[in-house]
């Protein structure tokens, strides 16, 4: 006789946490339990956390340009999923990373004018694309090229088109993507630069920076005080359309410039100081810290933020110092001691590197080479592994490490 054990409630909800949100969503329709089971609050963090947690795979989000199938020398857009087995002895050719690849669909209701995964842009002028601006627990904000924001959850096909921002029209606007534990609530920032002004006495007056802030749960902006974006003779801007989120703290590239210059041609002989703009979530207010002595010395460093996550989760730079050989460099920040510098090697790589894309597991870094090929190197092995995905030479790239969720933005 064989007898059959009812689960009891927690060991579904240990077996549920665990499985893909795709899964998840078609297990709504099971019965009404299931249903509010998964849109409860507790159990998407639950699922965050647990589904998230399993060292097997990491998942990147590429964005890269293509050459068009209908129009010729016509760039698209295609954002791919690459969800990358962390052991790769199964896969038979040690040139390839073992991955599976999953490109992306845009909904045609988000306002992009797609065919499949394919999304056209409508032209050539800067800033005709679509940037990912942050990525947040399963979350992407997205600017489009249609000058709208977007919050969206591929894993669930969920999406937001934001309001309007409270603010005026900008010369132009740095953004940051994330979480506000202290509010519990997904937040959008953006600080507003309204450009400069040539006086009648030939003087150069820059404007003062606005800034505000969207919450997810509200569905709307606020403006907040700017009061440290400035000193009595400088302002302080960011330079990065991707912003780096942490622990309730964005930090963004950016530089210090003066207020004011005796003339234009003042402004362009003016060099401009490298600093890192964060903005704490907590209390709101922004702060400013200078990067490793070095980078203000000759020759300059190409440096992008990151989460460093080898030991303990702190920001990290890296990116290519520009000297006799392309050294790639790893710059860890301490709490107490500032910069460490944590790697600086030369690639054995026979291709041209183009950019770096991300820092992924460790002491790897997905690159890309002039032919608009993708690959990950390891420092520690001298390793190189393409990717199954190829982009245009001198296209538009970006790469995101991601998570997958089932966190609304309904």
């Amino acid at each position: 006789m064989t007898y059959f054990c009812k689960m009891t409630e927690e060991m579904e909800v240990q077996i549920l946490a665990r499985l893909p949100p795709k899964s998840l969503m078609r297990f709504k329709c099971v019965c009404k339990s299931w249903h509010a089971l998964l849109n409860n609050p507790h159990f998407v963090a639950k699922h965050l956390h647990l589904y998230n947690n399993q060292p097997s795979s990491t998942c990147i989000l590429f964005k890269r340009s293509v050459l068009s199938r209908t129009e010729h020398n016509k760039e698209e857009l295609v954002f791919t999923f690459l969800n990358l087995r962390n052991d790769n002895k199964s896969n038979a050719d040690h040139n390839l990373i073992n991955c599976n690849v999953e490109d992306l669909h845009f909904p045609r209701s988000m306002g992009l004018k797609s065919r499949g995964q394919f999304i056209e842009l409508p032209g050539l002028e800067l800033g005709e694309s679509v940037h990912i601006v942050g990525h947040c627990d399963g979350l992407f904000c997205l600017s489009l090229y249609t000058g709208e924001l977007v919050f969206y959850n591929p894993a669930i096909k969920e999406f937001r088109v934001l309001p309007q921002s409270c603010l005026e029209d900008a010369f132009s606007c740095t953004l940051g993507f994330g979480y506000d534990p202290k509010r519990k609530d997904y937040v959008l920032l953006s600080i507003m630069s309204y450009g400069e002004e040539i006086l009648d006495d030939e003087r150069l007056v820059i404007h003062p920076p606005q800034a505000e802030i969207y919450t997810l749960s509200t569905n709307s902006w606020r403006e907040i005080e700017t009061h440290y974006l400035e000193t009595e003779t400088t302002y302080f801007w960011g330079n990065e359309t991707f912003s780096t989120y942490f622990n309730g703290v964005f930090y963004w590239l950016g530089y210090e410039e003066k207020k004011e210059f005796v003339s234009f041609y003042d402004r362009l002989e003016e060099e401009k100081k490298q600093v890192i703009i964060l903005f704490d979530t907590f209390d709101e207010v922004f702060h400013n810290m200078p990067l490793p002595d070095c980078f203000y010395e000759f020759p300059t460093h190409e440096m992008s933020l990151t989460v460093w996550n080898e030991s303990i989760d702190t920001i990290a730079l890296f990116g290519f110092y520009r000297c006799e050989f392309e050294t790639f460099e790893v710059w860890v920040m301490d709490e107490f001691d500032g910069w460490t510098k944590h790697l600086s090697v030369v690639p054995k790589v026979d291709q041209e590197v183009d950019i770096p894309l991300a820092l992924w597991r460790r002491n790897e870094v997905l690159l890309v080479d002039r032919d608009g090929r993708i690959f990950s190197y390891n420092f520690h092995t001298e390793n190189l592994k393409f990717f199954p995905v190829h982009g245009v030479s001198r296209g538009d790239f970006q790469a995101v490490v991601c998570v997958n969720s089932i966190v609304p933005v309904k």
